[in-house]
């Protein structure tokens, strides 16, 4: 990381120079809230790794709990997918082709009705079918900007896409670029090890930068 970038990070992370009160919201009281939640223990033990990695998928629950989408898309992770089934219990859950299928994680997922998904042809036959997504979570691995173009054909003011593992290779950073400059897009956060879009067309364009 850069100098220049990691300041920027450090300006944005406690809210300052955050016009939008919606956006400060956000940052202060989802992405670097410090509260326990009532299913961390839970969604603890289905974590395969250390404190990092918890922190990780926390916060990927505190922000479907924030968001409270009405469906969740997961394409690769299998933790992913419990985060989002753990904060939005109610809501319609997909895992396409999960990996570290675990037959604890596996019980997690049935209990609360998330359908497991193994091919491409039924990620793209359950995208034809769903006019709107709330929220989509994707790794940034081959193929992932594939599948976010055809995620944001079916986005609403609502909906929300999480990609991993965004600094991951001069690639990623480059198509992630491309994401963030879209049209379609409009606010965007940067946390460097994964980024938000968000598509809300009542806000005016902008993009975050902070650290993790």
């Amino acid at each position: 990381m850069k100098f220049g970038d990691w300041i920027n990070r450090k300006r944005h992370n406690r809210g300052f120079g955050i016009q939008s009160p919606s956006s400060f919201f956000f940052i202060t009281q989802v992405l670097k809230e410090r509260l326990p939640y009532y299913a961390y223990p839970l969604l603890d033990k289905v974590i395969d790794g250390g404190a990092t990695k918890r922190r990780h998928f926390r916060e990927l629950f505190r922000i479907t709990n924030y968001q409270q989408p009405e469906s969740c898309i997961s394409i690769g992770s299998a933790e992913a997918a419990c985060a989002m089934v753990l904060a939005k219990p109610f809501a319609k859950h997909y895992a396409i082709a999960p990996t570290g299928l675990t037959s604890e994680k596996q019980a997690l997922l049935n209990e609360r009705g998330c359908q497991i998904i193994e091919s491409i042809d039924q990620f793209k036959a359950l995208m034809a079918e769903t006019s709107v997504f709330g929220m989509f979570y994707i790794d940034a691995t081959d193929n992932a900007d594939t599948f976010i173009k055809a995620a944001m054909s079916h986005t609403n003011n609502r909906s929300l896409i999480f990609v991993d593992g965004i600094s991951r290779s001069q690639a990623t950073r480059q198509w992630w670029k491309q994401f963030v400059n879209d049209n379609t897009t409009t606010v965007t956060y940067d946390m460097y090890s994964y980024g938000l879009l968000f598509f809300d067309k009542e806000r005016r364009k902008q993009n975050y930068t902070l650290k993790r």
